[in-house]
């Protein structure tokens, strides 16, 4: 059995910012990802201005530039005959997450294809368990996504669909509402474009019929109370309309490894670590979740939900994908 200060599990966006960060910050840790990088996930392959952001803040933007990442300047809503164009204030880039998850993970201590499948409470920490492997630590942060099995959510009946097509569509992020959903498109690396949707239950059959499309889901939300820090899609997720679940992984990821590594030098107890970072999480995202939410109940009323977005001002929908 191996032992460190912090063990991650999950090492996608959220759980490799974290290990990153507590690298920098001289904090013994590991992360056990139950995959192995470089692998395909469902996701929309855009990364906000804010996303951008926390990119340059770990040190990799320049990685992901050079990777070919593709500048997005701004969207384009469609919902039925109504079009709407929202210029960005600052760009924002199109990646798909294979290729990010694995510049994010390069270079830090991750443990590939070792599934994470039983924690226990210690006295002095905690102990998690897999095929093959068993490590204690002081701090356990929860990075396994939506549909990691520690830390509970609400699901809700809906599912994302992703696949990528050849050729890019420039610099413009395309978004559209239909019926059944809602969902978009961007250029990624490589003069790809990368599709992904959400799609409600109910429908989603009529949704997998093109070439290596993935599916995940249900959606998760709404975080329930739990034992451990939760970072990225394991604290919940953010409405795909927000345009910001990747800058949402890697910002809990960065601050969780902020709180805990001043605990861990302070010696505070773990508890007191998990409040302080619940606190500081939704003061920065309760805002972006209560918007989300709005508008997941606005939908249901497509004629009004048509008028509000032909009515708003740019600038309040640029807040948005920002």
């Amino acid at each position: 059995m191996t032992t460190h200060d912090v063990i991650i599990i999950g090492a996608s966006l959220a759980g490799s910012a974290c290990a990153r960060e507590l690298e920098r910050s001289g904090i013994d840790a590991v992360a056990f990802e139950r995959d192995r990088f470089p692998r395909a996930k469902v996701c929309g392959g855009f990364l906000s201005p804010g996303g951008v952001e926390c990119l340059a803040r770990l040190g990799v933007l320049g990685d992901v530039r050079a990777a070919g990442a593709v500048e997005v300047a701004s969207a384009r809503v469609r919902m039925d005959s109504l079009e709407v164009q929202i210029p960005f204030e600052r760009v924002g880039l199109g990646i798909s997450r294979r290729c990010l998850d694995e510049i994010v993970a390069s270079g830090i201590h991750i443990s590939q294809q070792c599934a994470v499948t039983q924690v226990d409470r210690t006295d002095n920490g905690f102990r998690v368990k897999g095929p093959g492997f068993e490590a204690a630590c002081s701090v356990l942060v929860d990075a396994a996504g939506k549909l990691g099995r520690f830390t509970r959510r609400k699901p809700a009946h809906e599912f994302g669909i992703q696949y990528t097509e050849a050729g890019t569509r420039g610099s413009v992020l395309d978004f559209w509402f239909f019926e059944d959903g809602y969902g978009g498109a961007v250029s990624v690396e490589g003069g790809r474009s990368n599709h992904c949707f959400l799609i409600n239950k109910d429908k989603l059959p009529k949704y997998l019929n093109r070439p290596e499309c993935l599916v995940t889901g249900p959606l998760a939300y709404d975080p329930l109370p739990g034992d451990y820090i939760a970072v990225g899609d394991a604290a919940g997720m953010l409405d795909p309309f927000c345009g910001e679940g990747m800058r949402h992984a890697l910002d809990t990821g960065m601050l969780a490894a902020k709180i805990v590594a001043k605990g861990i030098r302070a010696g505070t107890a773990y508890e007191e670590i998990r409040r302080e970072y619940e606190w500081e999480h939704n003061r920065r995202w309760s805002r972006k979740r209560a918007i989300g939410a709005g508008m997941r109940q606005a939908l249901r009323h497509r004629r009004l939900f048509r008028t509000g977005l032909r009515l708003a001002p740019v600038r309040w929908l640029n807040r948005i994908w920002d």
